[in-house]
């Protein structure tokens, strides 16, 4: 990526930021072994004015569940766990008001193919914050009955990804949030990032809303954590940590001194397509976690973050060795208009 290049993006985002299209952007983007480009604009939170810095930290939102994915089959490469075997091996007080329940699988999970329904409530407003919220969550869903037979077709499920997050605590027999930082996101060289929001309340940007009329934007007086929803949404980290992780997705399990939080079959099992869902070409297919398509010939892997006052957009090329992230403080405007731009600008590179 040339200077110009470089020169003409960062005007793009400043101007982003200063026309009120976004109250704070942060933007990484890796090829190859190399960051390409890192920045950060605009507020972290307009009550105070305080600038989105490389330390700012952002709530992630669905972009957290391809890090569950990675634990996951991190666990499959130990031995601990089998992608197609019963969810009730695992959890044995696991239940639903469905006789067909107990033939729930991890892959099916992971790529929402369970026919678990999906949450309505999140309760960011009456959050919980103790190591048991996950199970009991998991225990709350017992009256629950499935949309369709597992297995058979894709329906995105917050659900399902809770479910996960049990199940590496349970099988690793450490919290959720403790197995996260010690084997994924620290070895991978994120330390600054966590899932556990009490961590790392200091550096985590404020969560922007729009009045319904439009006219304003202002802090949300509900900032969107709840520790019962853990695994499917709060991921907090950085651009700096991002390139990091991005950089291990690129060099899918290869033995070149990165780290590897994961073998290249493991990356191979992840990102093939297991369902299609019937969308736009930029997502076509999912596969565990990771949504399978493409943009202009260009072969994607994604995954995107909606959250109150949070949106994230997560790319990989993986033909192209590039990646990029963006993440935003405020869910009143879609990520289209940096996601689409960038797509088209590095799929040349």
């Amino acid at each position: 990526m040339n200077q110009n290049i470089k020169t003409n993006l960062h005007n793009m985002l400043t101007n982003l930021v200063e026309n009120g299209t976004y109250t704070g952007l942060a933007v990484g983007i890796v090829k190859d072994d190399e960051i390409l480009f890192a920045g950060e604009y605009g507020t972290a939170d307009i009550s105070t004015g305080d600038a989105v810095v490389p330390s700012t930290l952002f709530h992630q939102a669905s972009v957290s569940k391809t890090f569950v994915a990675m634990a996951v089959m991190q666990l499959v490469e130990n031995g601990v766990v089998e992608l197609d075997e019963p969810l009730i091996n695992y959890l044995p007080y696991f239940e639903m008001e469905d006789e067909r329940y107990g033939d729930i699988t991890i892959r099916q999970l992971l790529s929402h193919t369970s026919g678990m329904p999906d949450e309505e409530d999140y309760a960011w407003d009456r959050p919980e914050f103790d190591e048991q919220s996950l199970e009991r969550y998991v225990k709350s869903i017992a009256p629950r009955k499935l949309l369709t037979e597992p297995g058979c077709t894709f329906a995105y499920s917050n659900i399902g990804f809770e479910i996960l997050g049990d199940v590496i605590a349970k099988v690793s027999g450490m919290s959720f949030e403790q197995y996260m930082k010690e084997n994924i996101l620290e070895p991978a060289g994120m330390k600054s990032s966590s899932f556990l929001k009490q961590e790392i309340e200091a550096n985590l940007a404020a969560p922007h809303v729009r009045k319904a009329d439009g006219s304003e934007v202002y802090v949300s007086e509900v900032f969107p954590y709840n520790r019962a929803h853990a695994p499917s949404s709060t991921l907090y980290t950085n651009v700096e940590d991002m390139c990091q992780c991005m950089l291990m997705h690129l060099n899918q399990g290869a033995e070149n001194g990165i780290y590897n939080a994961l073998k290249s079959s493991s990356y191979a099992e992840m990102w093939k397509p297991q369902a299609s869902i019937g969308e736009e070409q930029e997502s076509g297919h999912i596969g565990l976690s990771w949504f399978l398509g493409e943009h202009k010939g260009i072969r994607t892997l994604s995954h995107s973050g909606w959250d109150t006052g949070f949106l994230s957009d997560l790319f990989i090329l993986p033909d192209n060795k590039i990646a990029f992230i963006v993440m935003t403080n405020g869910d009143y405007n879609d990520l289209s208009s940096v996601t689409f731009p960038l797509l088209d600008l590095l799929r040349d590179q």
